[in-house]
């Protein structure tokens, strides 16, 4: 009897072993998927800010005009005089040439061998606080720009039966901080 017992112990160890050895490779999966999902994600953080940096880097409205020194001379009619949102006739990202132009702004772009849709939308805001903002019913000195960026890659919870996270990033710009 005393050489059944033998073996029931070295069966016990072995499912011990076996399950720490299970435990230890699924830790190490979700570190695996963690880590990727860090470099999508700042990949995604990287091409949002490079999209708004662009964005802020043109004039703040189409009115907006500069005289030979460079400096922007001012609409007549603030905010009334500057113009509506999107784009004046610009047909690309090249060819944009101030804020609001980024407006429904939509392409997909391949980084690392990930897909990502990305969408822009830019709007007039208003805000009584300075800590919450709405849009504005008419035109006003501050226009918000949102970027969403999405890609299947990066899914809610890991499920494959879940919709992508959408990733959406905003930057508020006044026209009296140019």
């Amino acid at each position: 009897m005393s050489g059944y017992s033998e073996v029931l112990y070295v069966m016990f160890a072995m499912i011990i072993v076996s399950t720490m050895a299970l435990n230890a490779n699924r830790v190490i999966q979700v570190n695996n998927v963690s880590m990727v999902e860090g470099q999508l994600e700042s990949q995604v953080v990287a091409y949002a800010q490079n999209i708004i940096e662009e964005a802020r880097a043109h004039a703040f409205d189409e009115k907006t005009r500069y005289d030979t020194g460079g400096n922007s001379i001012v609409p007549v009619n603030i905010p009334d005089g500057f113009s509506d949102i999107g784009t004046d006739g610009e047909t690309g990202r090249n060819s944009f040439n101030d804020f609001d132009d980024f407006d429904n702004h939509t392409e997909t772009l391949t980084l690392g061998g990930v897909d990502y849709e990305l969408s822009v939308n830019v709007e007039y805001v208003t805000t009584l606080d300075y800590a919450t903002y709405s849009t504005a019913v008419g035109k006003s000195t501050l226009k918000r720009i949102t970027v969403n960026i999405k890609s299947g890659f990066l899914k809610k919870n890991n499920s494959a039966d879940t919709e992508p996270t959408n990733y959406n990033f905003s930057f508020i710009r006044s026209y009296y901080a140019d």
